[in-house]
């Protein structure tokens, strides 16, 4: 991943030796604090009103692809920083084909740049991919966010300065203070590790939505007016095809989005726990990989051999499984472990990856892990949020959890609340807010008229998830 951030402001005049050294200091402050996300190569660009800073981990085009990138066309000149990766980048050469464009690199950064350039923002919403990226044109900087929302992107405005980052504390670097307040409280409390789509927790913080891009601009008496705009939505419809051609266009679309996402100019593997999701994920890629063998890695933690218990969410342990899988698969297969230490020591080090408090051992786990195999692969691909779309939980088959008028995955505070004193919970009103935050959550939902009670339910726990 890479990382961007940046700012546009009316706060220091930037032909003002100070302001153009302070300027030039704030930015170099977000771009350090979120190095990183991209180790291989860092820089700024500072033009007008606006910043923009850029941390890279080299993908696609190593040589060639650094950022933040300048182009022009017909007289226009743009400039982006961009963190993702695009995988329609062969149609959108070939729809750039007919323009008079010279690339002069093989990375996707350039293609979205030219694209921007020729086509305005109407081409956002045929990017295939994962994406947050900022780009700025006489004096307009317009930051955009990927359908669904994949790669993180936050900003802060106060009317006379708009502050962005792929992470909060990119936005802290700039010199804006970090504060809670009783909304932080109750996003961290009722609704963390999740939060409430386009709230940044933090006070006066915010997130691009999924789907979403803004513009920054001036007005003609010299005030900044931002706008948000909707390029895609998530939209509901009736399934009408038989089993059969369900089955053959789920297979198409997973062996299509897994091949995607193997473009590569560097090495790439997979996480195998020898579960559905990263078995299946594994064998596509070790079968796109033709006579190359595929890097596989497995995580477990230390005497989970005698201490394994198992639950809902894992009924078996993971290493059977393991075993079949990496046989069968012929794959270079690596045993990782954790232990206590190694865990408790990544727990504050996973609360500072995400700026705030999330899935403690979990994330804490998947933070060591990904550190052990970093040092041997930068790219991988994994089952991660399988489960989310093709119904892994236990809240999309139990009946009473179905039927829960709360998030399944939180609806009993109880463990989480006893944490605080009763006076400071009271002051929250943290039941109210969640059932808030879920009936707007549901209220997002196209439900349709044709399906059935247990279906709509699942449409709805769906799309929570």
């Amino acid at each position: 991943m890479c990382g961007i951030a940046g700012f546009y402001q009316l706060k220091h005049n930037v032909f003002k030796d100070y302001s153009y050294k302070l300027l030039t200091g704030k930015l170099k402050n977000m771009r350090d604090s979120i190095k990183h996300r991209g180790p291989n190569d860092d820089e700024i660009f500072m033009e007008g009103f606006c910043g923009l800073a850029h941390t890279r981990l080299s993908i696609r085009d190593i040589k060639g692809g650094a950022q933040p990138m300048t182009r022009k066309y017909n007289g226009k000149r743009a400039t982006i920083a961009y963190n993702g990766e695009i995988y329609n980048t062969d149609q959108l050469k070939n729809k750039l084909a007919t323009y008079d464009i010279d690339l002069r690199t093989t990375s996707d950064t350039e293609i979205i740049l030219y694209c921007y350039l020729v086509f305005g923002p109407k081409i956002f919403k045929e990017l295939n991919g994962i994406f947050a990226f900022a780009i700025y044109e006489n004096n307009k900087l317009t930051i955009v966010r990927d359908h669904v929302g994949v790669k993180p992107l936050f900003y802060y405005f106060d009317g006379s300065q708009f502050v962005f980052s792929s992470e909060i504390k990119g936005i802290f670097a700039y010199g804006i203070t970090p504060r809670l307040n009783k909304s932080s409280w109750c996003e961290i409390i009722g609704l963390g590790p999740a939060h409430t789509p386009g709230n940044g927790v933090f006070e006066n913080i915010h997130e691009v939505l999924s789907g979403h891009y803004l513009t920054i601009n001036l007005t003609p008496d010299k005030k900044i007016i931002l706008e948000d705009y909707c390029y895609w939505k998530l939209r509901s419809k009736i399934h009408k095809d038989d089993y059969n051609a369900t089955v053959m266009h789920t297979n198409f679309l997973i062996e299509d989005s897994i091949k995607n996402q193997m473009v590569s100019d560097i090495p790439i593997c997979t996480f195998l726990s020898g579960g559905l999701d990263s078995s299946l994920v594994s064998s596509i890629v070790s079968k796109h990989l033709g006579e190359k063998s595929l890097a596989t890695y497995s995580f477990d933690f230390v005497d989970n051999n005698i201490n394994f218990k198992a639950n809902s969410f894992q009924t078996t342990r993971d290493r059977p499984y393991v075993d079949i899988m990496k046989d069968y698969l012929h794959s270079k297969h690596h045993y990782l472990e954790c232990n206590n230490k190694n865990q408790i020591e990544c727990l504050f080090k996973a609360v500072d990856a995400r700026d705030m408090p999330c899935m403690a051992d979990v994330e804490s786990s998947m933070l060591y892990f990904c550190n052990l195999v970093s040092r041997e692969c930068k790219v991988t691909l994994t089952g991660e949020c399988a489960d989310e779309i093709f119904g892994g939980y236990p809240w999309f088959h139990r009946k009473e959890m179905l039927e829960q008028n709360s998030f399944p995955w939180s609806y009993d505070l109880s463990a989480r609340t006893f944490l605080f004193k009763d006076d400071f919970i009271n002051e929250l009103n943290i039941d109210e807010y969640v059932a808030t935050a879920y009936q707007n959550s549901v209220n997002e939902c196209e439900f349709l008229e044709e399906e059935n009670e247990t279906e709509t339910l699942r449409r709805k726990v769906t799309w929570l998830n």
